[in-house]
């Protein structure tokens, strides 16, 4: 494997249900950054299905791709509750990992992750997906020359009808449903806006409005950070119409991303997506995606190479975990019978 920063990363994909094909497209798209060597799923059938599909071997459990000498990386898109104890046996294994959000179900597991890719000079990143995008990239490049930052907003909503996949229903209210699977897609934009400092204060209000799990699905916080700037967050699994804005206050004026692509600075379009991406955005599936996980898979693959890139790994993941773990107690203190109790 000593020859990686000259040839694409050898990725085993593990989990071949409703996220994987996301990734395994965008490894498909990117033969230049990485190359499909093997995928599993306890559900041996379906492994055989996507490796057939992708030019891959299939194979059963995780454990069963690690001694093979060619795969340089693992990348995890299993139920949350595996993510820590598979990229600990992948990091173990001297693999470098890409884990979907989030890292771990707790802080001090994602810790514990950070530290062993930190003792084996391995890398730990996180399926971040939305960071990957010009929008995205153009707010971290231009925020230095708009002054200081008073607060931000980020809305994140959709409409899920019940579980997306049959773990969700299994997961227990204490352990977060909506805080757990998409509060870190908004939480990672502000931990990429707000730097490397974590927020003095926060304080979060959650409620479940469907039955059909038993988690939270409506959630509110608000956080304080250092030199009194100010974040809120808004996500929702109960809108009828897509909705993913975030906005940023500076002293000198507005920066907004809508609808995920298109930045404006106090009204001036900044960047536009390509065409297509933007189809019908107000509604699900109605914008593109696959430009964010090839992005992904391009940083990744920089990462390991020890390249400048954009992805989240080690410590700097293992904060996002910490900070989803005081939201989530946070929520269970102010609002527990609402997550508990959907209205009649």
């Amino acid at each position: 494997m000593n020859d990686i920063a000259s040839r694409p990363i050898n990725i085993a994909m593990v989990g071949c249900g409703r996220i994987s094909l996301s990734h395994l497209d965008a490894i498909a798209a990117r033969p230049q950054d990485a190359r499909l060597v093997a995928v599993a799923d306890r559900d041996q059938e379906l492994a055989r299905q996507v490796g057939e599909r992708f030019g891959a071997p299939a194979y059963a459990t995780l454990e069963d791709m690690l001694d093979l000498a060619e795969v340089d990386a693992v990348l995890l898109a299993t139920p949350n509750h595996l993510h820590a104890v598979q990229a600990m046996a992948a990091l173990k294994a001297g693999k470098h990992v890409l884990v979907e959000k989030p890292a771990a179900e707790t802080g001090e597991d994602a810790l514990a992750l950070a530290r062993e890719a930190e003792a084996r000079g391995l890398v730990l990143a996180v399926g971040h997906t939305f960071r990957h995008n010009e929008a995205v990239r153009q707010v971290e490049a231009r925020m230095p020359s708009f002054g200081r930052l008073l607060s931000l907003e980020v809305s994140m909503c959709v409409r899920w009808d019940g579980p997306q996949a049959p773990w969700w229903a299994e997961r227990k209210a204490q352990d977060g449903l909506i805080l757990s699977l998409f509060a870190p897609h908004a939480l990672d934009f502000v931990q990429l806006v707000m730097g490397a400092d974590d927020p003095v204060r926060v304080y979060a209000e959650a409620a479940r409005l469907q039955s059909g799990w038993q988690g939270e699905d409506e959630a509110m916080i608000v956080m304080a950070y250092p030199g009194r700037r100010m974040a809120s967050v808004h996500i929702s699994y109960n809108q009828p119409t897509v909705q993913d804005r975030k906005t940023l206050y500076f002293e000198t004026g507005i920066l907004e991303i809508e609808h995920g692509e298109i930045l404006r600075w106090n009204d001036e379009v900044i960047v536009i997506p390509p065409t297509g991406v933007l189809r019908d955005p107000r509604k699900l599936g109605g914008r593109g995606l696959s430009h964010y996980f090839e992005g992904q898979i391009e940083e990744f693959a920089k990462a390991v190479r020890g390249e400048p890139h954009r992805m989240p790994t080690g410590y700097d993941a293992a904060r996002l975990i910490a900070l989803i773990d005081r939201v989530r107690a946070s929520a269970r203190t102010n609002s527990a019978a609402d997550a508990i109790d959907p209205p009649v």
